[in-house]
């Protein structure tokens, strides 16, 4: 009985999460804090329909050993893999952890990539684990990992709650605040991105950080007290302009947008990277346009997710 139980123990165990992407509208940085668990950013934004699902497979090993895939290829996965360390820093026994993400978001174009991963990373590692730990303290895991690799502040505790929000008191979940904004269940979103802006030299540089806090607080106040889409936009749409982080084809294409009458976009943050928000029947005809401005192969329709990162 004894060599039998050894033997299941030894036979490698799987379990499997699925976090929505997340895209961020306006942010104000809080990133002085000592512990980087009450690090963070205020700002708001929405999650997406389209994200990650991460496999992740275990069985005990004489030595830690962590591989990760994104889409069939290998990668060298920072954030992933300080999730796992963390996870095992009290654990008396050694792992071959292999990480499979099959995601719909590109990496590093801001749709939230980074945090879905170590997100689901977190979820299916403290399952296989056994840890009883509730899904905030989960997710801490994964937030201190995105704020160690200045990979980013605010997505995490998002991607655990769902929904379009406002993060109204940075840090980790259990930490930082996160409010709802309502919106119309048939709302459909269309995001066009590719690398160009990233988060952690946008984090790192001193005049970009300096027009960010500046330029946030005012803006999200704005929505605080009217927390709609409507302001929602408004406040993205002034905040891209007031800290200056718009590259010319993120400009060029809101105005084409407008000018078609889709007045709901704006950039993301921190991207190459614009989103629409508009009517299930129009969503095609905005993507038509981005495509004017990027390849098919960048423009991803999508539609807002109520729900947060969850095993499945």
């Amino acid at each position: 009985m004894n060599t039998l139980s050894s033997q299941v123990e030894k036979m490698p165990r799987s379990a499997r999460a699925y976090v929505p992407g997340h895209v961020t509208g306006i942010f104000r940085i809080h990133d002085s804090h000592e512990d980087p668990l009450h690090c963070g950013s205020t700002g708001a934004g929405f999650c997406l329909a389209a994200g990650t699902t991460t496999t992740v497979k275990l069985e005990e090993n004489p030595f830690l050993e962590i591989s990760v895939e994104y889409n069939d290829s290998k990668i060298d996965a920072p954030v992933t893999v300080t999730v796992i360390r963390r996870l095992l820093e009290d654990n008396d026994s050694d792992y071959m952890i292999h990480v499979k993400h099959e995601s719909s978001l590109p990496i590093g174009v801001g749709f939230g990539a980074s945090g879905a991963g170590a997100l689901g990373t977190a979820l299916a590692v403290s399952h296989l684990l056994g840890r009883s730990d509730d899904i905030q303290s989960t997710a801490s895991h994964a937030h201190y990992a995105e704020v160690v690799n200045r990979t980013g502040l605010g997505d995490v505790i998002a991607q655990t709650a769902g929904g379009m929000e406002i993060r109204i008191r940075p840090g980790a979940p259990g930490i930082g605040k996160v409010v709802n904004i309502p919106f119309p269940d048939d709302l459909q979103v269309v995001l066009a991105g590719a690398p160009g802006l990233e988060t952690r030299s946008v984090l790192s540089d001193k005049n970009h950080r300096e027009r960010i806090i500046k330029a946030a607080d005012g803006f999200l106040n704005d929505l605080i007290d009217n927390p709609s889409v409507e302001q929602f936009i408004s406040s993205s749409r002034g905040f891209a302009v007031a800290t200056n982080l718009m590259t010319p084809r993120v400009r060029t294409s809101l105005e084409d947008l407008e000018s078609q009458g889709f007045h709901d976009a704006s950039m993301v943050m921190i991207g190459d990277s614009v989103f629409c928000l508009s009517e299930p029947g129009a969503s095609q005809r905005a993507a038509d346009i981005l495509a004017k401005r990027w390849d098919r192969s960048e423009i991803l329709l999508s539609s807002i997710s109520d729900n947060g990162g969850r095993l499945v």
